[in-house]
């Protein structure tokens, strides 16, 4: 069976747009860029984001120092990102959750007399975790941080991160 140059065409065609398609749903944006852009004239707020290629070299080094339950945390990630602000803020930012409430869900709250904060995740389709969000506020520097995770969020990873579990455990 042999293919026409149009049709050829019209499968490349397809297969491109497809591609497309699929790295265009690949990239939802994470919470931290979606406060961030709420946010984006204000000099007072800013984002510091860990790329993959530079948690891949700090893997490199803490496996060298035979530091391997971090790794193996390390390695589930695919980026972090950590948005530094007012305290004024925090509401905002727990607002803007709270509002995409199909998208994040509200987990474990703390508080003590210094500093208050909520953890918050996002699933995908099949259910599994892909985006870890962490508020806290800091009552004393009048301070919030928001610690944005995404990667391979298990169970695992949720056991080592509360606990400081080791991942053989």
């Amino acid at each position: 069976m042999t293919l026409t140059i149009k049709t050829r065409l019209c499968m490349l065609v397809a297969m491109l747009m497809l591609n497309a398609a699929t790295a265009l749903a690949q990239h939802a944006p994470d919470f931290a860029e979606k406060f961030m852009t709420l946010c984006k004239n204000d000099s007072l707020v800013s984002c510091v984001t860990v790329s993959p290629k530079m948690m891949e070299q700090l893997a490199g080094r803490l496996a060298d120092a035979h530091e391997g339950d971090i790794v193996q945390a390390i390695n589930k990630l695919r980026s972090v990102r950590v948005v530094s602000a007012p305290a004024s803020y925090y509401a905002q930012a727990e607002e803007l959750l709270k509002k995409n409430a199909r998208r994040f869900t509200a987990g474990q709250d703390f508080q003590s007399e210094t500093m208050r904060g909520v953890f918050y995740s996002r699933k995908d389709r099949k259910g599994r975790t892909v985006e870890l969000i962490m508020l806290r506020e800091d009552v004393q520097r009048s301070l919030l941080t928001v610690v944005c995770l995404t990667g391979d969020i298990d169970e695992e990873f949720l056991c080592f991160l509360y606990n400081n579990k080791s991942f053989k455990n």
